[in-house]
């Protein structure tokens, strides 16, 4: 709905560099700037962004794109909360349009809605007669107004119906309460009933602010102790890190990030001035989670109380972690401690020197095992040690870490180096790489139809030579085709076109977008003599043509001749020789 005219007036007001380098550390290298890419692992900058282009493009895992597809792709947003966010930074007013019915809102973004309409009835009832033991309870955790103001803390009333009845009355349907989780249907048929009753609740929300769940706790020491939302649309536990939202700005500034397990191991610490902390909220890491984190900063700081740091079970979980490429080290706190109550008691100061002498992953597990087993029981060690080092994907730091283990417990360096290639990796930390999902199938980066796309794409004449000799129904690649043909339509307008914002024409198209920055950046290296290619291409790809057609003519002589049609032999044989002849004209 955003019309193209705002779109270009963004990307005309946004400098590529600066949108990127408040994410990303850009480095000046002649034109260009490169960096390490943010979407892969990689050890040698293969993520560049070129100021000229207004685009960026990964020759590592292909990513690519304009300064709206780089925050859709790095902030996990939609093209139209992208467009938003850049419109605010380019001073640009976007058109208000009538709301859209219910029917016509996505089911996420209904979602999201009701979530947020709960979070508020559950605040309200908090600061509500009914509500004045929670509120009292918060308070001797030590939680003040502000920072349950800020992460939205609430109260579900011990009521049955209280909050189904609310959105009753505002038209929520029932059934979008039961998608949102936030109702269960009764047994005997009688209509649903509130999944929350009677305990503190904590929005849950994503990267975007948007509140995507509830964790919901007593107030007593009944159990379950948590109850949580089930898995829907927008929530799903395997994504999301509770107080990344916060926390993500200070992670990146301050160069690590610190994981906890709940909810107040979040909030009273950055009531405190911890500000930098996230809650796995009591599962173990997963990839998708690993890779949020790694948008903002390598390392990471686990906080373990006494009990859980001893034991080494506790440690494995980590390994994706290292298996991601980010540095881990070990904080403990006292028995019985958690970031929570350890900050309540002895304050932020405390709590930052408990992380000051954090260990590194592999001293720490190393450490724990040769206190556990002792030295007379080397090879439990090395069972526990050998799949976590196997898991360090750069091998310069795994040889290190080998040589210093084989020194630790008194036995050959080769001995484990060949025991670490053993290591099967477990199943669980198998997981797609979808780093390059969505790349072009049939985009052969050599092939004449690149190349010409790109020489289109940079000059308008050369567009029009390759229009007038060639057409746009020699070209194969749907992906070419598409993109050449949005070229041309903007080449109606204008003299010269930004291939960033011939981006935004293909904002729905990924593989026509990939095919577009991959083609810029081809032509644009081999950039030696345009002309030459220009003509060694059209010539290129009007022989393929030919060539093609000679293929399909003669397979089709071949079954004339099996079906002894003389008419349709003769035809056929015309119609080669015709293009034989024009092969040596």
């Amino acid at each position: 709905m955003i019309p193209q005219e705002i779109i270009d007036r963004i990307l005309d007001r946004v400098d590529i560099v600066e949108v990127i380098s408040g994410f990303v550390p850009l480095k000046k290298t002649g034109r260009n700037f490169k960096a390490c890419c943010p979407f892969h692992n990689e050890k040698t900058p293969s993520f560049v962004v070129s100021p000229d282009k207004q685009i960026f493009h990964c020759f590592g895992c292909g990513a690519g794109g304009n300064a709206i597809g780089f925050v859709m792709k790095y902030e996990n947003m939609d093209f139209p909360e992208s467009v938003k966010m850049l419109a605010a930074k380019a001073g640009v007013e976007l058109p208000v349009y009538e709301k859209r019915s219910k029917e016509t809102v996505s089911l996420a973004g209904q979602l999201y809605e009701v979530n947020k309409i709960a979070a508020s009835f559950f605040q309200n009832n908090l600061h509500s007669e009914k509500g004045r033991r929670a509120l009292e309870y918060l308070k001797k955790r030590g939680l003040d107004s502000s920072s349950i103001s800020k992460f939205r803390i609430g109260y579900a009333l011990d009521e049955w119906e209280s909050l189904r009845e609310y959105c009753t009355s505002k038209k929520i349907p029932a059934d979008l309460l039961r998608k949102a989780g936030l109702a269960i249907p009764s047994e005997k048929g009688k209509g649903d009933y509130d999944r929350f009753r009677n305990r503190i609740t904590f929005p849950i929300f994503n990267e975007r602010d948007h509140i995507v769940g509830f964790g919901a706790r007593v107030m007593d020491d009944s159990l379950p102790k948590y109850i949580n939302s089930p898995e829907t649309v927008i929530y799903n536990k395997s994504n999301i890190l509770y107080g990344l939202n916060f926390s993500r700005k200070f992670a990146r500034e301050k160069g690590y990030v610190i994981i906890a397990e709940g909810y107040l191991d979040v909030i009273i610490p950055s009531q405190h001035g911890v500000t930098n902390v996230v809650a796995a909220s009591g599962t173990a890491l997963t990839p998708a989670q690993v890779a949020m984190l790694k948008k903002y900063t390598d390392t990471a700081v686990m906080v373990f109380d006494a009990d859980q740091a001893g034991e080494a079970a506790s440690l494995r979980g980590l390994d994706v972690l290292i298996e991601k490429g980010m540095r881990v080290r070990i904080a403990a706190l006292p028995k019985g401690d958690d970031p929570d109550s350890f900050v309540r008691k002895k304050g932020k100061e405390a709590f930052e020197g408990a992380l000051e002498q954090a260990k590194d992953l592999f001293d720490y597990k190393l450490d724990l095992l040769v206190e556990k087993y002792g030295m007379g029981d080397i090879g439990r060690i090395a069972d526990e040690m050998l799949p976590t080092i196997s898991r360090i994907s750069n091998l310069v730091v795994q040889s290190s870490y080998l040589k210093k283990m084989a020194e630790r417990l008194g036995v050959h360096e080769q001995s484990l180096r060949i025991e670490v290639k053993k290591v099967k990796p477990g199943y669980s930390y198998h997981h797609e790489d979808t780093s390059k999902a969505g790349m072009p199938k049939n985009n052969n980066l050599n092939s004449s139809e690149s190349y010409l796309l790109g020489l289109a794409i940079l000059d308008k004449k050369m567009y029009n030579k390759i229009k007038s000799e060639v057409g746009l129904d020699l070209f194969h690649d749907e992906n070419v085709k598409k993109a050449m043909m949005a070229a041309g339509e903007m080449f109606k307008k204008l003299d010269e076109i930004s291939p960033g914002k011939l981006l935004s024409r293909l904002e729905n198209d990924e593989n026509a977008k990939r095919t577009v920055v991959a083609a810029v950046e081809k032509v644009d290296i081999e950039n030696s003599n345009k002309e030459k290619m220009l003509a060694d291409c059209i010539l290129s790809l009007k022989k393929e043509n030919r060539d093609a057609k000679l293929k399909d003519l003669t397979f089709r002589l071949k079954e004339a001749q099996r079906s002894n049609n003389g008419i349709k032999i003769k035809d056929l044989l015309s119609k080669i020789n015709k293009i034989h002849k024009e092969r040596v004209a």
